[in-house]
């Protein structure tokens, strides 16, 4: 029998500090005067703007992003109800909040200093051109169309406009190229660099382009349905010109820490009204019950198997423990972009060659050894191509789906191709968006947006992306 946890009341005040789900980001409101540009400088905003992104990612977007792609399963309270996709305007209040006032608005601080001082912050600029486009497009990819242009002016302009998510992948694509030849250029005349204050790469300016590359990759193969060419392969050719660039990433990683707990802990800790495995509730996901079947070695690492930690079938401890990192890209994702486009290319081959390579970098990094026999007889059993479009692209974009558990880029891959095929949990479709926030329904309402809908009128299932089929 599950039971909710009850904390004391001093514990929950220092978790509500930093609760994603229900309290702002540790650094909302700073820097939002546009007229107070050097309030603080670059070295203090960007810790903390990591830091919130890691939040609002790690608390909000994956759990509602999880429970679209049936990750999760909502089984009491607030959850039961998003479960059967009853979502409300103010259910993601908070989330946009975190997105824009904590988050993307102190990107465009660093910016700001960068650009009143050009050449002094650089390598600071370029780092918050990254994870500005990052978060840009985490954001625009559940949402669509967005404020961007007209954004974080303050009180200089309490509502701007809209742009088209089309528009919007224009800015993120110009946001990455700058920050890339930003960092590749020669050094320049730097008063300050990053260096343990960037918890993500320690300042390693090699490691964020090779970052920015694997983004723009990310965001080409989003469009391959959309781009007019057989099989999408002129959006796959351009994704594979920028991962050949950029060479392999690191995993772009925020640490929690035991003393800075990491949104799914916290959410365990505090709420607990998510179901996760068959172990647990008698019934598992989508995606614990696919590992089941195909005796993945990675399921004794999603879901705590012994009871160990929080309890049998409960999210295991490298996602829910105190200390658990947020990812923001991985190499085998990388990977898996890679073997998609190959695909899309004709290159059956080195799609095979590439997936393979994917799903051995995952249980690597999910601290499993590839050359072990169980996962040797997993890449050999479902790591293998057969020369059917259709069908390999399936197998692909399944395995990325069961390797990139918990990530909201999952959601994504689902809406583009349809894999894997699920089935809803209520009526006869998953949701293809989220509703506009009902902060912006009252301060910022748009009388028509690019897309054809406002944010008034927008739902859960319409209108849909400008990368979608």
């Amino acid at each position: 029998m599950r039971y909710i946890k009850i904390i004391a009341p001093a514990v929950i005040v220092i978790f509500m500090i930093t609760l994603q789900s229900c309290k702002k980001g540790f650094l909302e409101g700073v820097n939002n005067d546009p007229n107070y540009p050097y309030q603080v400088t670059d070295r203090v905003l960007l810790p903390g703007a990591e830091g919130n992104l890691a939040y609002a990612q790690g608390g909000d977007m994956e759990r509602f992003t999880s429970l679209m792609v049936q990750y999760i399963t909502g089984y009491s309270r607030q959850f039961a109800a998003y479960q059967v996709y009853t979502i409300n305007e103010s259910d993601v209040n908070n989330l946009w909040n975190n997105l824009y006032a904590a988050t993307m608005s102190n990107y465009k601080a660093m910016m700001d200093i960068s650009s009143k001082e050009p050449t002094f912050y650089n390598t600071y600029d370029a780092i918050a051109r990254i994870l500005m486009a990052y978060t840009l497009g985490m954001t625009t990819d559940v949402w669509g169309d967005l404020p961007y242009s007209e954004a974080f002016q303050g009180n200089l302009n309490l509502t701007p406009a809209y742009e088209s998510q089309q528009v919007i992948y224009d800015s993120i694509e110009e946001l990455l190229s700058t920050a890339i030849n930003e960092l590749n250029a020669e050094p320049g005349d730097d008063v300050d660099v990053p260096d343990a204050n960037d918890f993500i790469y320690g300042g390693d300016p090699t490691q964020w382009v090779a970052l920015a590359h694997a983004l723009k990759a990310r965001y080409y193969i989003h469009q391959t349905a959309i781009d007019g060419s057989a099989n999408g392969s002129a959006s796959a050719q351009k994704a594979l010109d920028e991962i050949n660039a950029g060479g392999d990433i690191a995993d772009a990683a925020y640490p929690f820490s035991s003393s800075q707990h990491g949104p799914w802990y916290q959410y365990i800790e505090q709420r607990d009204d998510i179901t996760y495995s068959a172990e647990e509730d008698g019934v598992g996901t989508t995606v614990s019950n696919l590992m089941s079947s195909r005796s993945d070695p990675r399921y004794g690492v999603y879901y705590d198997v012994n009871g160990d930690y929080w309890g049998v079938g409960y999210l295991g401890q490298f996602f829910s423990g105190d200390a658990a990192s947020v990812y923001l890209m991985t190499y085998f994702e990388e990977a898996f972009i890679e073997s998609e486009a190959n695909l899309r290319l004709g290159n059956t081959a080195d799609a095979q060659t590439t997936l393979q390579e994917a799903i051995n970098a995952s249980f690597t990094f999910y601290g499993l050894n590839p050359a072990d026999s169980a996962e040797q007889a997993y890449v050999s059993t479902y790591g293998v191509l057969t020369g059917d479009f259709n069908s390999d692209l399936k197998t692909i974009i399944t395995e990325k789906y069961i390797a990139n558990f918990l990530h909201p880029e999952t959601w994504v891959d689902f809406r583009r191709t349809g894999y894997p095929a699920l089935v809803p949990n209520s009526g006869d479709q998953i949701p293809l968006r989220f509703v506009y926030p009902q902060n912006e329904h009252l301060y910022n309402p748009q009388p028509s947006l690019p897309s054809g809908g406002n944010n008034t009128s927008s739902t859960l299932f319409s209108p849909k992306l400008w990368w979608e089929p």
